[in-house]
């Protein structure tokens, strides 16, 4: 027999038992850590690639603060744990030297939330032996440590934590701006007025580019392009100032159709002034 569509939706948990639960409740724990202060990330250069890296002690204290101390509301256990072979070292005659090796774990994270025990697991990884940019061999006697502090950075990513640096959303500067707002407010002596400073600085940038789209941009593609640009660029602003940006799009909103509307009047003027132009010319012909 199929459930009516007035059921509640169930999850099965580990007892084995089923829970109701609402819908709108899955995502209560992410958006409760997915974001993340400036002061927990730094980028850093990995085999010349440039990246955003977390800071491990953040994440646990998030995990701490929500589910409880480590071993009583959270924990891990390693299931599996191993080195593996990576790739060949080839001496100057193209001879096998040796390999570079990783070493890799299996851990699984288990959490209570709601009352309810949770598990999910990752692999960790770090370069255990390899060979250096500058040709010299490196042995990471901390390998094992930095595994399991990977493993465990990646099974709360699972649950949302620190989502924003997974997503990339550091690589856009607007949502660093906003973050780093955020951080500034939380240690200010006066918040309100540290608030007061960024919503006055959101209102001078709305009058701005409202300006910009009403007045100053000559073509309606234009000024479609550069809308569409800060209403991506909106939610971050307003975020800073601790406002909704429903008002501020809608102003967007408006000032683009206001532009719009301005070079499509000035084009409709023009031809006006031309046709009459040439019908002088025809009289006077």
């Amino acid at each position: 027999m199929y459930p009516t569509t007035s059921e509640k939706p169930r999850i099965r948990v580990p007892s084995g038992r089923y829970r109701v639960v609402d819908s709108a409740d899955h995502l209560e724990l992410w958006r409760e850590v997915e974001k993340t202060p400036t002061t927990a990330v730094k980028e850093a250069n990995v085999d010349g690639q440039q990246i955003t890296t977390l800071d491990a002690m953040y994440v646990i204290e998030q995990a701490t603060k929500l589910f409880g101390p480590m071993g009583l509301g959270w924990g891990y256990r390693i299931e599996d744990e191993r080195y593996d072979i990576g790739a060949p070292v080839l001496g100057a005659k193209g001879e096998l030297i040796a390999h570079e090796q990783t070493h890799t774990i299996r851990l699984a994270l288990w959490y209570r939330w709601n009352g309810e025990r949770g598990e999910v697991t990752q692999f960790g990884h770090t370069r255990a032996v390899y060979r250096t940019s500058t040709g010299k061999w490196k042995t990471d006697g901390e390998a094992p440590k930095k595994s399991v502090t990977d493993a465990i950075k990646k099974c709360l990513s699972l649950l949302g934590f620190a989502a924003d640096v997974y997503y990339g959303r550091f690589d856009n500067q607007d949502y660093i701006q906003a973050q780093q707002a955020a951080t500034r407010i939380a240690v200010a002596e006066d918040q309100d007025a540290e608030i007061e400073k960024y919503r006055q600085e959101y209102a001078d940038w709305l009058k701005r580019e409202c300006g910009t789209l009403r007045d100053k941009i000559p073509h309606p593609k234009s000024i479609e392009l550069a809308a569409t640009g800060i209403l991506n660029r909106l939610p971050d602003k307003a975020s800073m100032a601790r406002v909704e940006p429903e008002k501020g799009q809608q102003m967007i909103i408006k000032a683009r159709d206001e532009g719009i509307a301005r070079v499509y009047a000035a084009q409709e003027k023009a031809k006006q002034e031309q046709s009459q132009q040439q019908q002088e010319v025809t009289q006077n012909d």
